[in-house]
């Protein structure tokens, strides 16, 4: 209880002090993090430089950070977002993009098949539950948490081992509905279907780094050209491992949004990838 306190506090308080960014900018950014990351690591560099471009910036620490390890379903990361998003345009915000590294890019493409934004950058995107590999890792779990859930106790903790970049993995305890939110296949973070049911009037910013590793590479290539048609949609390798690519795409991610921004809405059915 002491923890998901100091996480909501921390949240709150990181949000109130990037509110004096919002106010008079028509650009706005709001950056998610990676698994076991935070607003400080790995994409601060990049809020920076959104910043230095005149864009409200946000930088939320959502409920895969290190600090928080699940605390909150995935249901509850879209509610905070949707009020986000709400925050920035009742300040004047007019167009609002979510930016996403890493699990945050697959929170955003998910994010992307239910919401109205500018549009949204997929930075070396990760956490795929319905590939076989990560299938198979988590099967038992998975198995294990739908029985609970099942049987009225999805609010009864399980322990789990959480796969990451680079072959770590992390033991760590959620509840069974929280678990299934981020790692049940047929669940809400199926990278493959949620790609495919982008908004088509949302262009995407694909990013996939030179250095990142295989066979997540090659993965993620093949699944950008699932993207819904749109004249805006780009595909970008910046020159980067996994956990450098934010930093190392913020010219790219700046240059983009401008683009986005200074031509207007972007019609679905050409796709300039």
């Amino acid at each position: 209880m002491i923890l998901r306190i100091r996480a909501a506090v921390l949240f709150f308080a990181l949000l109130a002090t990037l509110t004096a960014h919002v106010r008079g900018a028509e650009v706005g950014a709001i950056v998610m993090h990676g698994k076991w990351g935070s607003p400080e690591r790995n994409v601060d560099a990049l809020a920076v430089t959104l910043e230095r471009a005149g864009f409200a910036v946000s930088v939320p620490e959502m409920p895969w950070s290190g600090r928080r390890l699940y605390d909150r379903p995935v249901e509850t990361a879209i509610a905070n977002t949707d009020a986000e998003v709400a925050r920035m345009r009742n300040a004047g915000v007019k167009h609002v993009f979510v930016i996403g590294h890493s699990l945050g890019a697959a929170f955003a493409l998910h994010y992307a098949t239910r919401s109205i934004l500018s549009g949204i950058v997929a930075i070396a995107p990760g956490h795929r539950p319905e590939s076989p590999g990560f299938a198979k890792l988590l099967a038992n779990e998975v198995a294990k948490a739908k029985e609970l859930v099942a049987s009225g106790k999805g609010d009864e903790p399980l322990w789990f081992n959480d796969p990451n970049t680079g072959g770590r993995r992390k033991p760590l305890r959620a509840s069974a509905t929280i678990f299934l939110s981020y790692f049940d296949a047929a669940g809400p973070m199926n990278m493959a279907r949620n790609v495919a049911s982008i908004k088509p009037d949302i262009p995407v910013l694909w990013l996939v780094p030179t250095r990142e590793e295989q066979p997540a590479r090659d993965f993620v290539i093949k699944l950008s050209k699932a993207l819904p048609p749109n004249a805006g949609t780009r595909f970008a390798e910046p020159e980067a491992d996994h956990l450098s690519a934010p930093n190392a795409a913020s010219g790219i991610i700046v240059e983009w949004i401008q683009g986005i921004v200074a031509k207007g809405p972007t019609p679905s059915g050409e796709d300039k990838r």
